[in-house]
């Protein structure tokens, strides 16, 4: 069987304030031109299927025509989608039931069974859907089946659960004994498994705490995983797609895409990774600003997702501003200026000896003076340039009102 291993699509998602939903429709348009051109048997889609729980209308709709794009161009499709640690599971689960009919699985919580068998004798394939697991959409009677899960007999969850690695422990030793004898079977699930490595995009929502053990993947001849945006394998079998677009400046450059898959019961997975061309790029650009000004990218890149970082080690004023004139989905320009000054100065007495250089050798900082400092240095990363003169000038009389109300 063939298919396709798709994930963390985000839609309703936005970059830096930047609507992404046009560049979102664009990669899905993509996507079923491949599923009409290799003709798929499954679409194994491993959650994050918007950004966030109450996703925006507009992405709800777009998700909508890509599924009815995908089964009319390869019909009899099966899909199966999983919801993440984005989603909403209860939205997303609404109509699953009669969706199901339609070869459409919309996995929300833990079931007992396959999401669909496919095949005959060796070219049997049973594909098992296990969603990003919480207390609530962990199926506690399952897992007391197998003994473990404690429980409270009415099919409330145990208090004393609380990990992902625990909640995923129980949820695969379910269903590894009702795996199907002579078939590949193929897990689509939403987690972080250990040894693999999270990106910038994901790190706000990672931590160690929710790492699983791939061992606990033992048994199956693929694994289709969502959660981190980067395509990479961290046991054998066991894989990420990654996300379909650069969701963060760290990934500048990356190439985006998915995995399409074959599996075979007793033989290796043959994957190949099949690129998606982004409507606009996203990219890092570096220099001196009026070189990079004097020399700006050619016009048909210039609408692309664009951050600058100056090397100039003076300031550059309105830097932003005057970047967006040439780059109008300016991403942001960081200063090596604001660096030198306030980046590199680090904590305690370090931070202190620079200002009191940067004071001429004074000795304790000015109480305004110190301030000041704070209310640049926090524009400057906000903003990646000097707030307006007319702004300082408000910020001084502000700071010095609130030192006199306190004296």
């Amino acid at each position: 069987m063939r298919f396709f291993h798709f994930s963390d699509l985000h839609l309703g998602k936005t970059l830096h304030g930047y609507d992404l939903l046009d560049d979102q429709a664009y990669i899905l348009d993509q996507v079923v031109a491949k599923i009409g051109e290799l003709k798929p048997e499954a679409l194994l889609i491993a959650g994050d299927i918007y950004d966030r729980a109450i996703p925006p209308v507009e992405a709800i709709h777009l998700f909508d025509a890509f599924l009815g794009a995908a089964r009319r161009a390869a019909p009899g499709l099966r899909i199966v989608v999983l919801s993440g640690n984005h989603d909403s599971a209860g939205r997303l689960s609404f109509g699953a039931s009669l969706l199901a009919d339609s070869g459409l699985c919309i996995a929300t919580r833990m079931e007992g069974s396959p999401a669909f068998v496919v095949g005959e004798g060796a070219e049997r394939v049973a594909v098992w859907a296990l969603p990003f697991l919480t207390q609530m959409s962990a199926n506690w009677g399952e897992l007391a089946a197998i003994g473990g899960a404690g429980g409270t007999g009415d099919g409330e969850a145990p208090v004393s659960i609380r990990s992902q690695q625990e909640l995923m422990r129980l949820a695969m030793a379910s269903i590894r004994s009702k795996l199907e004898p002579g078939a590949a079977n193929v897990l689509v699930a939403h987690c972080f498994a250990s040894g693999a490595l999270a990106g910038d995009s994901e790190l706000a929502f990672l931590g160690a705490a929710e790492q699983v053990d791939c061992g606990l993947f033992e048994g199956f001849d693929y694994v289709a995983l969502g959660h981190l945006h980067s395509e990479q394998s961290p046991a054998p079998h066991v894989w990420y797609c990654g996300a379909p677009l650069a969701y963060s400046v760290g990934e500048a450059g990356k190439v985006k895409g998915f995995l399409s898959v074959e599996v075979l019961a007793g033989k290796a997975p043959r994957i190949e990774s099949v690129p998606l061309l982004p409507k606009r790029q996203l990219r890092r650009l570096s220099g001196f600003f009026d070189e990079l000004v004097a020399n700006p990218l050619p016009e048909a890149d210039r609408d692309d997702y664009i951050e600058v970082y100056l090397c100039d080690e003076e300031p550059v004023l309105n830097a932003g501003e005057r970047l967006k004139a040439l780059y109008p989905r300016l991403l942001g320009a960081p200063q090596r200026a604001f660096e030198l000054r306030w980046g590199d100065a680090g904590d305690g007495d370090a931070a202190l000896d620079a200002l009191r250089r940067a004071r001429g050798g004074r000795g304790a900082p000015d109480r305004l003076e110190t301030a000041k400092d704070d209310f640049l240095a926090f524009h400057a990363e906000m903003t990646g340039e000097p707030p307006p003169e007319g702004m300082v000038a408000l910020f001084e009389a502000m700071a010095r009102e609130a030192s006199d109300a306190s004296n």
